[in-house]
């Protein structure tokens, strides 16, 4: 075989080859745009309803949806729950132990406007809470973790949130880690469930890892910004996940942010059987008009 037969020959595969891949890549867009419309066809028999939610009342359900979820009510019977601190915490605190304290007083790191500056800094502090078998007990984070079993659950919040890829992550200020650092080695395959309560407003469409990357960069900083902390081995848990305890309804969004009071809230549609439907009504119902956590 001549040079040039054999040079045409090794062209003749790149040129199979690459036809193949092409081949190949658009019978699986094919397939996943199959996929995805087959998703979204709805029944002739099926209803749907619009939910407009302002950031406080997307916590409001967070926290009804949480208490409505068979995993936490097992826990609340039998096992422990850790309730670290933070806003949507807050509300998740006071559905599951009846937390009474000001808005402010359960949260560490929090993103205030500029102008306003910090809102706790005259408040008394609240500890992350305990509860076993349902009942709130004193016991010191490091001691609780520590005492954790398979299947007890840990809550702690995000200030960020790519849904689409089932990522969060959370602001780190304290040199060690913090909270967060001290739940991971407890949480995951194994060890206790670790479930992320976080609103859709923090949605984002960026891949949290590659900011994590960015934001642990050691380099001098000319004005704050803290680390950026993938969370590890958690459960997602937004309004979506609470409005699907409540009914067998699917949940997509259709609008977000507004004016008057809407500013970072979340509208979604709602969409099923219509028994299922009303029933997540009248849980929308009662947290409409939720005031803001803090005025």
């Amino acid at each position: 075989m001549t040079n040039n037969e054999y040079k045409t020959k090794i062209e003749m595969k790149n040129v199979l080859l690459f036809t193949l891949i092409i081949m190949i890549t658009s019978c699986v867009q094919s397939e996943k745009k199959a996929s995805s419309s087959e998703e979204v066809v709805l029944n002739q028999n099926e209803v749907m309803a619009g939910i407009n939610l302002t950031v406080a009342e997307g916590k409001r359900l967070i926290a009804e949806g949480i208490a409505n979820t068979p995993a936490v009510k097992q826990k609340m019977e039998n096992g422990m729950i850790i309730i670290t601190r933070g806003t949507t915490n807050t509300y998740i605190a006071e559905r599951l132990m009846g937390l009474d304290a000001p808005h402010g007083s359960f949260m560490t790191g929090n993103i205030t406007p500029v102008s306003r500056g910090k809102v706790d800094v005259n408040m008394v502090k609240t500890l992350d809470a305990v509860l076993i078998n349902g009942k709130t007990v004193e016991l010191p984070l490091d001691e609780a973790l520590s005492q954790l079993k398979e299947g007890d659950i840990v809550f702690k919040g995000a200030n960020l949130l790519n849904y689409e890829k089932q990522q969060a992550a959370v602001c780190i200020g304290a040199p060690d880690g913090g909270t967060t650092a001290k739940i991971h080695p407890f949480t995951g395959e194994g060890k206790a469930k670790f479930i992320i309560p976080v609103g859709l407003e923090k949605d984002c469409s960026g891949d949290l890892a590659a900011y994590e990357e960015i934001m642990c960069q050691d380099i001098p900083r000319i004005a704050y910004a803290p680390k950026l902390w993938l969370h590890k081995d958690g459960e997602i848990y937004t309004e979506i996940e609470a409005l699907k305890t409540f009914g067998n309804v699917k949940v997509i969004p259709f609008a977000a942010g507004g004016i008057a009071g809407r500013e970072g809230g979340i509208s979604l549609a709602v969409y099923g059987d219509s028994t299922d439907v009303k029933n997540v009504l009248k849980v929308i119902e009662k947290i409409q008009g939720e005031e803001p956590f803090i005025k």
